[in-house]
């Protein structure tokens, strides 16, 4: 059977972060990285059944999971990678700040591209260190500034870390092959260890494939702790499963010893959940990616009528980056919510004059939603 992606469900009571920031407003949320769809029936077949057993105490790493984690690292790029190369952990952003802990001595710096996923820029003050960041701009279609990340080295030795957003979340771009290498040529030149944020990676749409950082030389295994996970693709971010891969033995020690007391385990029905996502939910998968690709043109082709509001090509992601500078606005966001629509704060992303649109939803809520911008771009615009 075909998954049903165009039913809007309520998500009334359940605790939705998403839907609750707008409980009892006529505002649809369209904000955080949380999709509107029901997860793969085999998720919830699994997480069924396990709950049949009636202790839910502390779990160790399934080895039927490590397993699976392995066979789809191998299936979809060709990447070999051992048990002892995986460490899973509850989630992708506190692993970015378990990096940044055991990788970046004190008074080291971290660098990354801008705009980005706002923990990355959280995370490093969060455990003081130093954040320097490398701006992108979409003249030149948010390609990663290699002349600058290169000056940047060379003049600041203090950097040990490059967060690396691949794909890149807000912008939704695909790094080529080309772009890594240079990069690599870049951290490897200056001992730069790359934390590689492929959480996104299963989510390239029109057929696009993935290249982990890691998987490109044995000289970037050895330079790259790689973070993964189901929860966006499968919808499972309430669950808390991520996987950290780092197949040098002294990036892992030092990606274990920046957790160790202060990281917790994984719950039992994210184990649960994710193994059944990466072995039974293929077929899933690749009708989500059409779905989501359909209402990417979707989105495309109205923000193309909306007064003062572009968009680029969005390679991946179920995230679009809109363009509100015309508009003048003072308070983009706000805006938009006055007219029915909650949207993310490009600022957050160190992005001014954008916003964020998550169009993971039925195409009749991703439809009221554009329809509703576009009236109040209309109005804004003639009065």
């Amino acid at each position: 059977m075909s998954p049903d992606f165009d039913t809007v469900i309520n998500r009334e009571g359940t605790w939705s972060s998403k839907w609750e920031k707008y409980r009892d407003q006529d505002v649809l949320p369209m904000w955080v990285a949380d999709m509107d769809f029901a997860a793969p029936d085999a998720v919830t077949q699994a997480l069924r059944a396990r709950l049949e057993h009636p202790i839910y105490g502390y779990t160790v790493v399934p080895d039927a999971l490590t397993t699976v984690i392995q066979n789809r690292l191998r299936k979809r790029y060709g990447w070999s990678v051992l048990p002892s190369d995986l460490e899973l952990v509850p989630g992708v952003v506190p692993a970015i700040n378990q990096v940044i802990r055991g990788v970046v001595r004190p008074g080291g710096a971290v660098v990354t591209a801008v705009p980005v996923y706002q923990p990355f820029l959280q995370a490093p003050e969060y455990m003081a260190r130093q954040l320097f960041t490398l701006e992108m701009t979409e003249a030149t279609h948010w390609d990663f500034p290699l002349a600058e990340f290169r000056a940047l080295a060379e003049a600041r030795p203090e950097i040990e870390l490059l967060l690396l957003c691949h794909p890149m979340n807000p912008v939704g771009r695909v790094i080529p092959l080309a772009v890594l290498t240079e990069i690599l040529e870049i951290c490897l030149a200056h001992n730069i260890v790359i934390c590689s944020d492929e959480i996104h990676c299963e989510l390239l749409l029109d057929g696009r494939v993935h290249t982990p950082m890691a998987s490109i030389s044995a000289l970037a295994r050895d330079q790259t702790i790689t973070l993964q996970a189901a929860s966006k693709t499968f919808n499972l971010a309430g669950l808390g499963c991520a996987v950290v891969i780092a197949q040098n033995p002294a990036l892992m020690a030092q990606f274990k010893a920046g957790g160790a007391g202060i990281m917790a385990h994984v719950n039992t029905l994210g184990y649960v959940a994710t193994q059944a996502a990466w072995s039974e939910c293929d077929a899933w998968h690749e009708a989500l990616l059409r779905y989501l690709a359909a209402n990417r043109d979707l989105l495309t082709r109205h923000v193309a009528e909306m007064p003062g509001v572009s968009v680029g090509v969005i390679e991946a992601t179920y995230l679009a980056w809109l363009n509100v500078t015309e508009l003048g606005l003072t308070d983009p966001q706000g805006f938009f919510e006055s007219a029915g629509v909650g949207l993310s704060d490009g600022a957050q992303f160190s992005g001014d004059g954008y916003l964020r649109l998550n169009f993971g939803c039925p195409r009749l809520m991703l439809e009221t939603g554009l329809d509703r911008m576009r009236k109040a771009c209309d109005a804004w615009m003639q009065a």
